[in-house]
């Protein structure tokens, strides 16, 4: 596949895209289809749907079938193919759906940093590996249980639908709706190159796994890489944040999350991720719903432990020479 490259500040994929174009003055919201987390199965991704010119711009697509029929479901009802899927990131819970969306709109143009290279060689085909190591030795797999491995083991092994067929390298802008929105890629941050997006109009800021709940997913993150991320994400005067897991979040609410988030960051350094836990389920209680609490724990005490305070788990994703503070 002929793989274009985009270039820093450069205009995506539709014409007459200027720096000044004014949006139009009835601006139309973005489409969410939310994603879910239920412990025991893979998540899903929330996916956000703009239209363009020429059709809609999928961000993200889920995990799971059920996810990707709600997305193709939103195209017929709009009467509109999709032309375009952005990839926030390459984790399988926000690009698994791709393979859905291409086989029914095969012209459609996957959107993504090149990460997705280094994830197919490294940390998702030992996912692979291990998934099929289950599928052989455990007979006692619900029929859902087999299903979602396949699955996931499918998308590796045939990558095609992950790849991208134009590859975000640097900031660039995309017309949706009449305006503009904005694409910067953050390095070695939840991945080794995330995608975030920028829309002045409904002054909007989505940073897909940038901002996740009921806590960070760090699998494959570099924690002041991530800080980074959302320290030039700060630099928009957004009114409202998308995250890649969990509700849309006002300003005011980002910066609650945020500090819980730079909170359990600042106690990794010092502390085992039980007592750091305890931090983040005080400081991010607004947003844990009560049946999400011990999953909350688990996954703040297992991140902190296993990746955060781990020396190689900071070298491989932070690059070499990183070790945590």
């Amino acid at each position: 596949m002929d793989r274009r490259l985009i270039a820093a500040g450069c205009c995506l994929l539709f014409p007459a895209c200027t720096a000044g174009d004014a949006p139009a003055a009835a601006v139309k919201e973005f489409h969410v289809i939310e994603g879910g987390f239920t412990r025991g199965q893979g998540p899903d991704g929330n996916t956000y749907i703009y239209d363009a010119p020429d059709g809609l711009v999928v961000i993200d697509t889920g995990r799971h079938p059920g996810h990707s029929a709600l997305i193709l479901e939103y195209a017929k009802s709009q009467g509109r193919p999709i032309t375009t899927i952005i990839n926030t990131h390459w984790h399988l819970d926000h690009t698994t759906g791709n393979r859905d969306i291409l086989a029914a709109f095969p012209e459609a143009k996957v959107l993504a940093t090149d990460a997705i290279e280094g994830a197919l060689a490294g940390f998702l085909a030992r996912g692979a590996a291990e998934s099929e190591a289950m599928l052989a030795g455990s007979a006692d797999l619900s029929p859902a249980d087999r299903a979602e491995l396949q699955r996931g083991i499918a998308a590796v092994r045939d990558p095609e639908a992950l790849l991208p067929d134009i590859v975000v390298a640097d900031s660039a802008r995309l017309r949706v709706d009449g305006r503009e929105i904005e694409i910067f890629v953050a390095e070695r941050a939840v991945t080794a190159a995330d995608i975030w997006i920028w829309d002045p109009a409904t002054k909007t800021a989505i940073i897909g796994d940038l901002l996740t709940m009921p806590a960070p997913f760090f699998d494959t993150a570099c924690a002041e890489g991530w800080r980074a991320a959302l320290d030039a994400v700060e630099e928009k005067p957004f009114e409202r944040v998308a995250a890649g897991h969990g509700p849309v979040m006002s300003r005011a609410d980002y910066f609650v999350w945020r500090k819980a988030f730079d909170g359990l960051l600042d106690c990794a350094r010092n502390n085992d991720g039980a007592a750091c836990a305890d931090g983040w389920l005080e400081g991010a209680a607004a947003f844990i719903a009560e049946k999400d609490q011990g999953l909350a724990r688990a996954m703040a005490v297992y991140y902190v432990d296993e990746i955060i305070r781990s020396p190689a788990k900071t070298a491989e994703f932070c690059g070499p020479g990183k070790a945590p503070d």
